[in-house]
């Protein structure tokens, strides 16, 4: 699974390394710019890619620089990355046990016991699909600093 979900973010504009604009670009911006672009993500996934998150994690910063700017985004399925746990329900328990609790919690119909129904459960179940998108909204907000540890490391690189 390939997604890409990328917006440009509204950073100084940056003429290069040493530029004052670039020293303005710190972690904590950078970092809570990445975290709105994985809220943005969630707001607009397709239920399948919600499910996959859900189920296998995957999310991935994309931090680049073009003409002057910086733009950041939410890559889903990419390389592994500091992000890439965030969203996974209890990961120490299968998928099969996990998501009948989630449905509980989001006050929505238990998921079928055939896994490759399990997007159409989701697309159906506006509980379901609104519980998920809360619960990655909240594992988003608690993992913060992994968002600025990505930052950190794209500005001591470029």
């Amino acid at each position: 699974m390939q997604q890409f979900h990328a917006m440009a973010a509204p950073a100084q504009p940056v003429q290069n390394a040493a530029s004052p604009a670039r020293a303005h670009l710190t972690k904590a911006d950078l970092g809570a710019q990445l975290a709105r672009r994985a809220d943005e993500w969630v707001r607009h996934a397709e239920p399948s890619d919600l499910l996959h998150v859900l189920l296998c994690g995957g999310f991935g910063p994309v931090i680049e620089e073009e003409n002057g700017r910086v733009r950041t985004g939410i890559e889903v399925g990419g390389a592994p990355s500091p992000l890439s746990r965030i969203g996974i329900i209890w990961s120490d328990l299968p998928a099969a046990e996990t998501l009948p609790i989630a449905a509980l919690v989001w006050e929505a119909t238990p998921p079928p016991a055939d896994s490759r129904l399990w997007e159409a459960w989701l697309a159906l179940d506006g509980h379901a699909r609104e519980g998920a998108r809360r619960f990655l909204h909240d594992e988003i907000d608690q993992n913060i600093p992994l968002f600025e540890a990505c930052a950190e490391k794209w500005l001591c690189e470029n």
